[in-house]
């Protein structure tokens, strides 16, 4: 039987075709998922704190609007800090500190000025009645809002008129709680005194309070008595290999002039070998170790940590790492690293 060589030939070059264009097709999803960026952990939580705080950015809008007072400068001044904080957050963590600080700073500026809005419209309503147009003599009077007794006025000053629009202004305003203001009445003109409620200063106190925490907490972070945690950049310092004289390893002023260097190009916090480092922490060697903060830090190699923004950090490190390599044969790794966390100083 004769067999058509020429089918043939046509039939393995059809074959070695294909497997050349499935190949191809292999290599170029290959290359396109190595190319790819992909997400970290990290980057994953960044993406979800991120949508969080859109989301409370929108509901104080929103919440802003309900009440009437989004035009209220305060009210104006705190969204915008907080979307101004929003867009310049670096990590996960700057993030967690927004939701925190600014979060609940936003909504307590919202029903604050509109706590002060509603006691402007009983102030207006105060004014428009008669018997306080007529009062030439200084005085003063407590007024009594709740849901179950209505509105008391103690003396009773005001007209009914004026008791039922104060109560209709509260019920409006979806009120529950027992509101007790002190107004002082000069020339027939009424003004708002110190709230007469136990509760509104204990909430102010604790208010303060919060607020006090949140700032004790970032001293101490920045301060280096706190744990402290963000992207940035690890060294690690190397002896020149096969060296033994004195210029051949690494010293203290080696470590101290790289951690210079981090805090010049603006790392937040620095550890060495470990050890945290604050305003008074000493980097000495002691015989052939060094102390850092009177503790003992592993060698060859150091490792240096920092936290701030890792391109400009590393960056920063470019003449001092060219100085080290060149002229005394010292090894010097750069790494960016992301998640990095500081531990807190400890004597």
């Amino acid at each position: 039987m004769k067999v058509n060589t020429s089918t043939a030939v046509d039939n393995r070059m059809l074959v070695l075709l294909i497997i050349i264009l499935i190949c191809n097709t292999l290599l170029v999803g290959l290359n396109f998922y190595l190319s790819y960026p992909q997400k970290t952990e990290a980057q994953e939580e960044m993406v979800f704190k991120q949508g969080i705080t859109q989301d409370l950015l929108e509901y104080g809008r929103r919440l802003a609007q309900e009440k009437g007072v989004q035009n209220r400068p305060a009210v104006r001044e705190a969204l915008a800090n907080f979307s101004y904080e929003i867009d310049l957050a670096k990590d996960s963590d700057e993030l967690s500190r927004i939701i925190f600080s600014y979060g609940r700073q936003v909504q307590e500026t919202i029903l604050r000025e509109w706590d002060a809005l509603m006691r402007e419209k009983i102030l207006n309503i105060v004014n428009q009645d008669a018997a306080i147009q007529r009062q030439a003599e200084k005085m003063e009077f407590a007024l009594r809002i709740s849901s179950t007794n209505g509105v008391e006025v103690d003396p009773p000053i005001l007209h009914e008129e004026t008791i039922e629009e104060i109560f209709g202004l509260y019920q409006e305003g979806g009120l529950t709680q027992e509101q007790v203001f002190r107004i002082e009445v000069v020339e027939g003109r009424s003004r708002m005194l110190v709230p007469y409620s136990p509760l509104d200063y204990i909430q102010t106190l604790s208010e303060e309070i919060d607020s006090l925490r949140v700032s004790l907490h970032e001293v101490r972070v920045a301060a280096g008595f706190a744990e402290m945690s963000g992207n940035g950049v690890v060294v690690r310092l190397y002896d020149a290999p096969a060296g033994y004289g004195i210029g051949d390893i690494i010293h203290d002023s080696d470590v101290r002039d790289v951690v210079n260097e981090l805090f010049a190009a603006g790392a937040r916090g620095v550890a060495v070998g470990g050890q945290r480092l604050i305003a008074t922490s000493p980097i000495r060697c002691v015989g052939p170790v060094i102390r850092v903060n009177q503790k003992e830090i592993p060698a060859n190699p150091v490792v240096i940590e920092a936290v701030g923004d890792p391109e400009v950090l590393a960056s920063g490190l470019d003449i001092i790492r060219f100085s080290f390599e060149f002229h005394r044969n010292f090894r010097f790794e750069v790494d960016k690293k992301e998640g990095i966390v500081l531990p807190p100083f400890r004597n």
